[in-house]
């Protein structure tokens, strides 16, 4: 069986000759003799069981195997090189874990659009995650158990740096019923209406000091709301599935809404934005600002 060296030695042969058709010439460009690289060529085929080369040509030219060998073989030497220089960064003092933190909730939101690039150009980085909520996530940057919470409007805290990375809007989800006659298009002129018929329904929560629970708590005080009834999740993506179902109402991210799914009966309403928008960030704590793994994560460029 052929080596990883013998490997790309085969290769050199075969893209010279592919472009020279000549064993001499490729002998020439490859600094070695004639016969050397006949005798390796031969070799080669032995080893595999195939021709690569067809003689009867002339120029020469490569047999269907040996234009397959030096495709297929080319594309996993290339990737053999990645993993190479990748391994390089081993060597160097950015090899460390960076410890994340965020809700259950946040985490299905926006984990999946951040951590797959920075594993992809990081590799040498062990990335640890932990769900926490919004007072755990804190107490662990404090502590210096995390490097970096993601949290949702938090509350200022002078030994924590927050950093914006990106807002949107919220979508209230609730039956078709409490909303007849009010174009879900026409949202700002109907809101009043809407809120009220809001808090005759029963509300399906995010549990716990969330913060994007907080933020909705105040912006149903704001419109004096008091739902009859509470229904609380661990996880948003669960309370968006049961209201899509109609079992209750629920204010949630709009990048959680899924259209595709909600009942016939039940409707989705884009909430004016200056009325309501989840605005997320991520939390440090001021003494490791100077952490080049950390500024590093925060610097790309990522698609929210």
């Amino acid at each position: 069986m052929t080596t990883m060296n013998q490997n790309q030695q085969l290769l050199h042969i075969l893209s010279s000759l592919q472009t020279t058709g000549s064993i001499s010439d490729t002998a020439n460009a490859m600094y070695l003799t004639q016969p050397n690289v006949s005798k390796q060529l031969k070799r080669f085929e032995n080893e595999l069981g195939v021709r690569l080369v067809d003689r009867h040509t002339h120029p020469l030219s490569l047999t269907a195997a040996g234009n397959y060998y030096l495709n297929q073989m080319g594309v996993l030497m290339n990737e053999v090189d990645r993993v190479v220089t990748n391994l390089q960064a081993f060597k160097t003092d950015t090899h460390a874990t960076l410890r994340l933190g965020v809700t259950q909730s946040l985490g299905s939101i926006l984990l999946p659009n951040l951590l797959p690039a920075y594993h992809r150009l990081h590799p040498e980085v062990t990335l640890e995650l932990h769900e926490l909520a919004p007072e755990q996530g804190e107490q662990a940057l404090t502590s210096n158990q995390l490097d970096i919470y993601f949290g949702v409007a938090p509350t200022p805290q002078p030994e924590i740096t927050h950093i914006p990375l990106y807002s949107e809007g919220c979508t209230l989800i609730m039956s078709k019923n409490a909303v007849e006659n009010i174009g879900t298009k026409d949202v700002s002129a109907h809101l009043e209406d809407i809120l009220f018929n809001f808090a005759r329904q029963e509300l399906i929560v995010e549990h716990g000091d969330s913060g994007f629970q907080r933020i909705i708590s105040g912006y149903l005080a704001a419109h004096n709301i008091h739902p009859w009834r509470t229904f609380a999740t661990a996880n948003l993506i669960t309370a968006e599935r049961l209201a899509a179902k109609g079992m209750g109402a629920a204010i949630v991210p709009n990048s959680l809404v899924e259209s595709t799914k909600l009942m016939a009966d039940v409707a989705a309403i884009p909430l004016p934005i200056n009325e309501l928008n989840l605005s997320v960030v991520a939390q440090i704590n001021k003494q490791t600002t100077s952490n080049t793994v950390i500024t590093d994560f925060l610097q790309m460029k990522f698609d929210y």
